[in-house]
């Protein structure tokens, strides 16, 4: 567990929403990545383990699956802004919810290995929270 892990996922995380929960994600790294360093989500809701197919993230206003996040280079995760995650799951305002999340990021500037493959620095969350 790294110095910032406490702080990717705060007590004013999750948000009920139309179509399930957004959890605001922060991140554990000490300076701006792009979002194709956001490389490895596996979060599990209340015993539940979402697939990252199903996941869309908002990033600087803009709305992205997953997926697509491999092609936003010239898009930043600065470390005072969240990266929110939509969850389809069944939520309402007030309902409680664990949230584990493992996090993976895939740092561009350090090449580890005889491959010379960036690192990859995790996070672990596991919390009981609120949803607003």
């Amino acid at each position: 567990m790294g110095p910032l892990d406490d702080q990717v996922v705060r007590e004013d995380s999750l948000t009920a929403t139309a179509d399930g929960l957004d959890i605001a994600v922060y991140s554990h790294w000490y300076r701006a990545l792009p979002l194709t360093s956001l490389a490895h989500i596996d979060l599990t809701v209340d015993g539940r383990r979402i697939d990252p197919d199903t996941l869309s993230v908002t990033a600087n206003g803009h709305r992205y699956e997953f997926g697509e996040l491999a092609d936003r280079t010239d898009d930043f995760w600065f470390t005072t802004d969240p990266v929110v995650l939509h969850v389809p799951v069944s939520t309402a305002s007030g309902r409680r919810h664990r949230v584990q999340l493992l996090l993976g990021l895939s740092i561009p500037y350090i090449l580890t290995g005889p491959d010379r493959v960036p690192l990859l620095a995790p996070s672990s969350t596991d919390k009981t929270l609120t949803a607003a």
